[in-house]
């Protein structure tokens, strides 16, 4: 995937969703951590997070699907959004 397409999908994900995002209250000191991260050019720890998000995700919407039905979600597959 190119780069200008996760920059179109993101930028549409924010049109989409500013809403609820900025509803979203991050832990104290969350901020601060990313840009920590980023100076330090930790890739591996921001990409772990993105991937948690992701993961979380699919579980939720796992969950929401099945309607409860008590059931375990599938395991992880790759998404359509591939970096």
């Amino acid at each position: 995937m190119s780069k200008e397409l996760i920059e179109s999908f993101l930028q549409g994900m924010r049109e989409r969703h500013a809403e609820e995002i900025e509803a979203i209250e991050l832990p104290e000191g969350t901020e601060a951590y990313l840009e920590n991260r980023i100076q330090a050019g930790d890739v591996a720890t921001l990409t772990f997070m993105i991937k948690l998000a992701y993961l979380m995700g699919l579980h939720t919407g796992y969950a929401a699907g099945a309607g409860g039905s008590g059931t375990t979600p599938p395991p992880p597959q790759r998404g359509p959004l591939q970096a």
